[in-house]
């Protein structure tokens, strides 16, 4: 009977004790820090799978010039392996069409990204009435009529 008290009292022991030791261990600052980056990772990679979302065109955009840039250089390697084994002077000529291929999509990816990065110029809008409709709109307008102001607005570029 003692040792069916004993195994009882180690039974509620190990119940009542042993969860509140794991969970303290749980709640360590490593595990919570763990815990938030593998949370925050996820969430990332959901916002990154929009595919309406800026992050996702702009990533399958990056994508596809890796892909066109990769298939021009593995091109002109191909050409330029074909034109030294074989001694023809065509396939040079294609490969330096190939090479100057990737020299004009180089710069057009440099211009585009010079062109994104530089600030964009506020638009202000002009007065487009005629002097016609000025001279109308002034007629018709109540007393004391106030003048618009005579400004120019020099918008460089």
């Amino acid at each position: 009977m003692t040792i069916v008290v004993f195994i009882l009292l180690a039974g509620l022991w190990a119940a009542f004790v042993l969860p509140s030791f794991f969970d303290h261990r749980s709640n360590a600052p490593k595990s919570t820090t763990r815990a938030f980056a593998k949370t925050r990772k996820k969430l990332a990679q959901v916002s990154a799978a929009q595919p309406d979302g800026d992050a996702y065109v702009r990533r399958h955009a990056q994508r596809r010039r890796q892909h066109v840039l990769v298939g021009l250089a593995i091109s002109s390697v191909a050409t330029l392996f074909f034109a030294t084994w074989t001694g023809s002077v065509p396939w040079l000529w294609v490969n330096i069409a190939v090479n100057v291929s990737i020299a004009a999509y180089v710069t057009l990816l440099l211009t585009m990204k010079q062109q994104r990065m530089m600030p964009r110029a506020q638009v202000v809008a002009l007065n487009t009435q005629t002097p016609h409709a000025r001279q109308r709109r002034r007629v018709n307008a109540p007393e004391p009529y106030i003048e618009e102001s005579k400004t120019v607005r020099v918008i460089a570029g």
